[in-house]
C-alpha cells in the first residue's frame, strides 16, 4: 500500500505498508519516506523518515534492457539507532528477512502488473 501524504514538483512524502508473509502468518510493516524522481538517470529515490527503518536511503533505478526493463532496488542502512543490537539487528533480521522480502515481493508484484497490461 502506498499512500501520498503531500505532493511536491518531484515526488513528495509517501506512506507505505506491507505484510511480510512467514508461512501462513503475516507480519505488518509501515514506513514514511521523502520520494523524489530523478528523470536524468531515471531512478526513483526514497529517504525513510518514519518508521522503524527511519535514515534509510534506497534507490529504484530503472534501465532500458531492449524490449524489457531492468529495475533494481538498492538499500542503504547502518541499521536502527538501538544501541548495542542496532546494527545486529539491520544486518541478521530487519535486512535479509524483512527488506529483502518486501522488495522481492514488490518487484514480482509490479512485473506481474507490466505482464498483465501488455498481454
Amino acid at each position: 500500500m502506498v499512500r501520498m501524504l503531500e505532493r511536491r514538483g518531484d515526488g513528495g512524502l509517501v506512506e507505505m505498508a506491507a505484510w511480510r508473509p512467514f508461512g501462513p502468518l503475516r507480519y505488518p510493516t509501515w514506513w514514511v519516506s521523502e520520494m523524489w524522481v530523478d528523470s536524468g538517470s531515471p531512478a526513483v529515490h526514497y529517504r525513510h523518515v518514519r518508521g522503524i527503518t527511519t535514515g534509510m536511503d534506497v534507490v529504484w533505478n530503472i534501465q532500458p534492457a531492449g524490449e524489457e526493463t531492468d529495475v533494481t532496488i538498492v538499500h542503504e542502512w547502518d541499521g536502527p539507532k538501538w544501541p548495542l543490537i542496532g546494527r545486529a539487528a539491520a544486518d541478521v533480521v530487519i535486512g535479509p528477512v524483512f527488506i529483502h522480502g518486501i522488495a522481492s515481493l514488490t518487484l514480482a508484484g509490479i512485473r506481474r502488473e507490466v505482464e498483465r497490461m501488455h498481454a
